[in-house]
């Protein structure tokens, strides 16, 4: 836990120096009355199915010609998806799998990945989707971890699961075709049904436990605040294995009866293609996937038929905003934050918002509590920076047989997010993680204000700010960025604009390009690698610490 105190280089809503400090402590429960207030936008439905499972039976019998999932080259419509789960379902019983086994799944999105996961969940088996761009030794290790039962990959990833034992392991195929299915009985909503494992970069693998009702109210939650129906259809353009592509976008197309198209795998111009042959009214997807689709040859007939895109994992730049609502004017630009502790969404910030407010993350999603927590454990004052602690229906049971750190994460039933935000005119915002937080000679800055301000550059894409161990200091602030196309960095020049508007102590020492920067899992800039990258050519003498 921590507030940041003054001075430090973070804005108010009004200043770019310094944040407020708290000048009284509200109570938790006062917190808890205020925040749990549902913003007007979202709407009042309520969860209609207490699973996934359900929620599939459901469509199945109500509208069973209507196309539940797609692909280049499968359609299956909900009665056929229905068959397909429910035969799969037995051919994995006849595998051995029964309630509560682990079973981890790895592939790319396909229409077998799906059905196969769904009837993992159908059994009351627990499903335990695996990144594609772990090495073997990786992937043995979280298989290891889980106790699984049984490994499922498509032919593509032979090679991932080599460290495996092979009676463990079977092919992501159709041979479920072939068994009979057979009655099943309803599972326990709260049950777990998902081991979900986050995209650290440090550690051992932390698998986060969701119940089946969690699951089916995380993806329950993107209707109301979307405000999406039976008739609405998704692209996912992302790995099927994280929560985006599976919670967001299929799980919430299965709650309502909507379509799912699966894109097997990212290329722009593949995208591009299946929007056009099969339109879609939502996509979700980090800004730079949108980006790449957007400025595509053929994007202007590709998202016409788009009216909700949804993205995450930082702010998208008001340029981009602009350009959007120019070419797709009655398109609705939801910004949300979320993570995998919490099933997936925490907050939304609605489409009016999005261009005056557009580096917020907006307001609780419907259920949500949000307190921002100081360093003493109490709530703090709006304006002040602390960390982001959150309850309600969603919450993970916890790391998969890792107890201290879940006695660490959460605490009389809050989430301790490990993010850094604010409270200002009713609008969260997210000012970094706790852990990046740099000490300078007993000053605190956060990497995420100073990256905002160097992408104001023309000539910087992305950009991170690390510390660089000092034997005084304790940290020296450096930044490596990635240049924009066709531009050059200035350093000098970058160094002066900054110290215009940061403190001297928050001004990178050292601002060094590095094209392109590390990225971890998914797809977010691996701050601890870049260090570990500048530190090894310090080491090495190819650069010096210091100016």
């Amino acid at each position: 836990m921590l507030m940041i105190p003054t001075p430090h280089p973070l804005p108010t809503s009004t200043d770019a120096g310094t944040i407020r400090r708290p000048r009284t402590m509200r109570s938790a429960r006062k917190f808890e009355e205020s925040t749990v207030t549902k913003h007007p936008y979202f709407d009042d439905r309520p969860i209609p199915f207490p699973t996934l499972s359900s929620a599939l039976t459901h469509w199945a019998a109500a509208t069973p010609d209507a196309l539940a999932l797609t692909t280049s080259t499968v359609e299956l419509t909900y009665a056929a998806f229905a068959e397909h789960v429910a035969r799969c379902g037995r051919w994995l019983a006849d595998q051995g799998i029964t309630p509560g086994d682990r079973v981890v799944v790895v592939g790319h999105n396909t229409a077998s990945w799906v059905v196969h996961y769904m009837a993992v969940l159908s059994l009351g088996a627990v499903i335990a989707p695996a990144n594609n761009r772990l090495n073997p030794s990786q992937f043995a290790d979280q298989v290891a971890l889980l106790d699984a039962a049984l490994v499922l990959a498509d032919d593509a990833h032979t090679e991932i699961i080599g460290d495996v034992p092979a009676g463990k392991v079977r092919l992501l195929a159709e041979d479920y075709l072939t068994a009979t299915p057979a009655p099943v009985p309803p599972v326990d909503p709260n049950a777990l049904a998902l081991i979900s494992f986050t995209s650290g970069t440090t550690g051992k693998p932390k698998g986060a436990m969701l119940a089946q009702r969690a699951l089916a109210e995380a993806s329950w939650a993107f209707a109301r605040v979307l405000r999406t129906g039976q008739h609405d259809s998704t692209l996912v353009v992302v790995p099927m294995f994280h929560n985006t592509g599976f919670v967001d976008q299929f799980g919430h197309m299965l709650m309502l009866g909507g379509r799912t198209d699966l894109l097997h795998r990212f290329r722009t111009q593949d995208a591009v293609a299946a929007l056009t042959a099969r339109p879609v009214t939502y996509l979700a997807a980090v800004p730079s996937l949108h980006r790449l689709i957007m400025l595509a040859d053929g994007a202007d007939r590709a998202l016409e038929s788009v009216r909700v895109l949804l993205y995450g994992g930082s702010p998208m730049p008001v340029a981009w905003i602009d350009e959007l609502l120019a070419k797709w004017p009655r398109m609705q630009l939801f910004h949300g934050y979320g993570m995998t502790e919490y099933g997936s969404a925490v907050s939304f910030l609605p489409p009016e918002h999005a261009e005056s407010r557009g580096e917020s993350v907006g307001f609780a999603v419907p259920e949500t509590r949000i307190r921002i927590v100081g360093d003493n454990g109490q709530d703090v004052e709006p304006g002040t920076v602390g960390e982001m602690w959150v309850q309600g229906p969603t919450l993970m049971q916890g790391y998969w047989r890792q107890p201290a750190l879940t006695a660490a994460k959460i605490s009389d039933g809050w989430l301790r997010t490990g993010d850094l935000a604010r409270l200002e005119d009713e609008f969260y915002y997210i000012e970094g993680r706790v852990d990046d937080v740099i000490n300078r000679g007993g000053e605190k800055v956060l990497p995420a204000h100073v990256e905002g301000l160097l992408s104001e550059l023309g000539s910087v894409g992305v950009s991170c700010v690390f510390g660089m161990a000092d034997p005084v200091l304790q940290n020296r602030i450096w930044a490596a960025v990635e240049e924009r196309p066709g531009q050059l960095l200035d350093e000098e020049h970058a160094r002066r604009v900054l110290l215009e508007k940061l403190p001297d102590y928050a001004v990178p020492e050292r601002i060094t390009v590095l094209n392109p920067l590390p990225r971890t899992a998914s797809g977010k800039v691996d701050r601890r690698a870049v260090a570990a990258h500048f530190t090894k050519l310090i080491d090495n003498g190819v650069l010096t610490a210091r100016r």
